[in-house]
């Protein structure tokens, strides 16, 4: 490693961080280059009332929705490589997920067999491979988790017996998918410096006898979100998910469309033998769509809570959206409960609706910080016409985005930074979903593990749910 002196001027050089931070980089720098950059980022058609169609876009070729298997939707844009050595990544064209029906009506152990019906994707192959590969033969870390898994229990009725579906139809070690659905609370640990413009020299640690979760293979920081008023007058939501391994979560994701009495009740990006949504869409003339986001700490004690919640029962992040996204019809009216609604672990929640959009920085016990469509607030892009989130506090001066390794890289533009400069090329009130999509798939925007995105417009009656093939 080079020194932390030398280091700072190579990245202030590259006039992408502030001079103003009040953490102390050489301590920062220091870890970084000793624990290396994970230590810190640690099928079938559904008949539905009103189902959304897929955008009439110049980049997007597809026709319908459906279980396309490896057909591809190729891109009229290109991205360019910057640089020899390490080019950000590029999608080479994009694949359609499949799509299966999760029939409410059915008892909750039966609702994923289309997923084992279906052996064209044999996704539990996959899932057995995820276990094999990174789980397997490390008993310590399988130890932590199962004991925190222990420690908290069965889930609320309806989702254990999910759960218990999977393990019967799987054959998996039970203790395993019942831990995997704590996935994306976990995920929030893997960073262990807190935002460093807001406390001076301090650092939240994993507590000691958790310690092995820093060798979980999920890794973050990851994802996306844009929510743009376009020219045509409707609100749009691009998504990138970006989650590793990338080998095995390129193979998990779905679309689920969850019905009741044969209708849509909303759909929702999913991985197989995880019961929580991760990217939820609800039709409507007042509908909305959600996306989670990892959010990481930003205080001291933070991971130390999020265990806490965990083992006490609380439930997931996920589970309480899709009961929401499930119950509730109103854009609002969600908003409201998703604020009110307690978490396990902080996280972001990216919105829009028909005419509206909002992220919301959720803390598990109350909001932290809300960005509003059409009213910038402070640290803020001033545009307006649009509110974005990745992964980290911008507006309070996240130091923590400057490392994020999964599109550039220090001294590179961090995702939003890349995502705004490319928005920046159309003017206020010009966005199109084109633009939106070119963003999402933009150097330094698209993700070393983007393994799921989504551009749709509820007022447009409009979903677009895609995988790019990485270069």
């Amino acid at each position: 490693c080079q020194s932390s002196q030398s280091a700072m001027a190579l990245v202030r050089a590259a006039g992408h961080v502030p001079f103003s931070f009040s953490f102390s980089f050489s301590v920062f720098f220091l870890l970084f280059c000793v624990c290396g950059h994970n230590a810190f980022f640690s099928s079938s058609c559904v008949s539905a009332a009103r189902a959304p169609s897929v955008l009439p876009s110049a980049l997007i070729r597809a026709t319908h929705i459906g279980n396309d298997g490896d057909d591809v939707m190729s891109s009229s844009s290109s991205s360019k490589e910057v640089g020899k050595k390490a080019p950000p990544p590029s999608a080479h064209g994009h694949r359609l997920l499949p799509q299966y029906e999760i029939d409410l009506d059915l008892p909750p152990s039966q609702r994923y067999e289309p997923l084992f019906q279906d052996t064209a994707t044999n996704l539990n192959a996959t899932v057995w491979q995820f276990y094999r590969q990174y789980f397997e033969h490390d008993a310590v870390l399988l130890d932590v988790l199962y004991e925190i898994s222990k420690k908290r229990g069965p889930e609320n009725e309806e989702q254990q017996q999910e759960v218990d579906g999977l393990v019967e139809r799987s054959r998996l070690p039970r203790e395993f998918v019942q831990a995997v659905q704590m996935i994306y609370e976990l995920q929030t640990l893997m960073v262990p410096v807190i935002n460093g413009t807001k406390h001076h020299k301090q650092v939240d640690v994993i507590p000691e006898e958790y310690a092995a979760l820093k060798r979980i293979p999920w890794r973050g920081p990851g994802c996306t979100g844009i929510v743009a008023m376009c020219a045509d007058g409707n609100v749009y939501h691009a998504r990138n998910l970006d989650f590793s391994p990338l080998d095995i979560m390129k193979n998990l994701v779905y679309v689920a469309v969850f019905t009741r009495g044969g209708k849509e009740v909303f759909r929702s990006q999913m991985a197989a033998g995880y019961t929580s949504v991760i990217t939820a869409y609800k039709a409507g003339a007042d509908g909305f769509t959600v996306e989670r986001n990892t959010r990481f700490t930003d205080h001291l004690g933070g991971n130390e809570q999020t265990i806490q919640h965990l083992i006490s029962g609380r439930p997931l992040n996920g589970w309480s959206l899709r009961k929401i996204a499930e119950t509730h019809n109103s854009f609002d009216d969600v908003v409201k409960t998703i604020s009110d609604t307690p978490y396990c672990s902080p996280e972001y929640n990216i919105l829009s609706g028909v005419g509206k959009g909002k992220v919301l920085s959720k803390d598990p016990d109350r909001v932290a910080h809300v960005q509003t469509l059409g009213h910038p607030g402070v640290g803020e892009n001033k545009r307006g016409d649009y509110v974005i989130m990745t992964n980290f506090d911008f507006y309070w001066g996240d130091i923590r985005e400057y490392f994020d390794p999964t599109a550039g890289g220090v001294g590179k533009k961090t995702r939003r930074e890349a995502a705004e400069a490319n928005l920046a090329r159309w003017p206020v009130g010009k966005l199109t979903p084109d633009a939106l999509f070119e963003t999402i798939n933009a150097p330094y925007v698209l993700a070393k593990d983007t393994v799921f995105q989504m551009l749709t417009s509820v007022s447009a009656n409009s979903w677009n749910a895609s995988q790019p093939i990485l270069q």
